[in-house]
């Protein structure tokens, strides 16, 4: 009994060590791609852009939301169809996605992989390349991307405080009839970390304070950014998109809430199930003055907490049964959708690799493509 006992232990830690290797393999070689294939990306993107120059605005971001498609399905590809990832729709979700619409989506935030959940959901509703988002100004640093991100239509903002007519100037450009948009935002600003505890400490007080719901599993919401949102899209936007997300595994044994996992834990493997509630809110529904969406707002994340409560509880056979007892739906991409995409950039890499002029050309697009990108957002002062 005693070696049968050895030989269960001997087999799990070799289980435990494959998974490490692989997860640590996919996150290495899944970095290398998906950073790497920027410069290619660029070049793709500079060609569409020159030849674009002759048409309507619109046309061009037809063409660009294709390409950004394309590379948020390699993104996918290694975050999750290599992670065997589980993802399980709850809500109007099913109902929701099966629409084309131009949707504002909000959602919770608590992990710097929150932005790939909007890829998950969005790739199934058809609309990927349509995926925008409100992003912190500190983004963009990030080589190439930085820049692309603002030609792409996503708009940038400073944390605490931001221009309001860069933000107008931005938005009016997704005003257009034929560019459609998933706009998202996360209205906490900040993520829900219990890591951070003076973080949530501070925002508990801040409710307090100032005679607002005292929320135990998000921050408190800012209204200004999204009212700018609202008032400038209102026409536009067919509907907003609550989305409240739970990775499996946060609540430990005890049923304490832990941190969410990040990007290089989720790449590795170590979150094998994410749950995502939608419902969708009719444009018609939310209010136009600033004083009534503030109050709108802070009553979704009062409701959404509350649907928190199921997947943070401490009661572990509530927390088990979340999916019978919301109804939920496992939802799973096709191999295809995101292989393709790995393959092509896969091909697209060989002559960068493999030739002098294309090591060359890599090189140039690296460097001075970076710094070019610098120089026109440091010139437009995007916000």
């Amino acid at each position: 009994m005693a070696n049968l006992l050895d030989l269960k232990d001997c087999w799990r830690k070799i289980r435990e060590l494959y998974t490490t290797v692989v997860g640590f393999m996919r996150y290495v070689f899944g970095s290398v791609m998906m950073i790497g294939v920027a410069p290619e990306y660029l070049a793709i993107w500079l060609v569409w852009r020159g030849a674009s120059l002759v048409f309507p605005s619109w046309i061009y971001q037809w063409g660009d939301d294709k390409l950004y498609s394309l590379y948020q399905r390699l993104v996918l590809f290694f975050f999750e169809t290599c992670t065997n990832l589980e993802v399980v729709l709850y809500g109007d979700a099913v109902d929701a996605l099966k629409k084309r619409e131009s949707v504002l989506y909000l959602a919770n935030h608590q992990s710097t992989v929150d932005w790939l959940v909007a890829d998950m959901i969005s790739v199934r509703g058809g609309s990927l390349g349509h995926l925008r988002y409100v992003m912190k100004n500190t983004l963009q640093l990030m080589p190439l991307y930085g820049h692309y991100f603002y030609a792409h239509g996503c708009i940038y903002v400073k944390r605490g405080k931001f221009s309001q007519n860069k933000m107008i100037q931005a938005l009016d450009y997704l005003k257009h009839p034929k560019i459609p948009t998933w706009l998202v935002i996360f209205p906490e600003g900040t993520r829900y970390y219990p890591g951070n505890p003076d973080v949530i400490q501070k925002a508990e007080q801040y409710a307090k304070d100032n005679n607002l719901p005292v929320l135990k599993h998000h921050l408190v919401p800012k209204t200004r950014g999204m009212w700018l949102v609202s008032k400038q899209l209102h026409d536009k936007i067919d509907a907003i998109y609550d989305v409240s997300v739970f990775y499996d595994g946060t609540v430990d044994e005890q049923g304490i809430r832990g941190n969410a996992p990040q990007l290089v834990g989720f790449l590795t493997g170590k979150c094998k199930k994410v749950h995502v509630h939608i419902r969708r809110i009719p444009m018609s529904e939310v209010p136009r003055e600033e004083e009534e969406v503030g109050k709108w707002l802070q009553e979704l994340y009062r409701t959404k907490d509350e649907l928190a409560e199921n997947f943070f509880t401490q009661d572990n056979e509530k927390r088990n049964k979340v999916e019978k007892l919301l109804n939920g739906h496992k939802s799973s991409l096709s191999l295809w959708s995101t292989l393709s995409s790995f393959l092509f950039f896969s091909v697209l890499s060989v002559p960068f690799i493999c030739t002098k002029v294309g090591r060359q050309m890599y090189i140039n697009l690296l460097v001075y493509g970076s710094l070019g990108s610098y120089g026109w957002l440091a010139i437009r002062n995007v916000c």
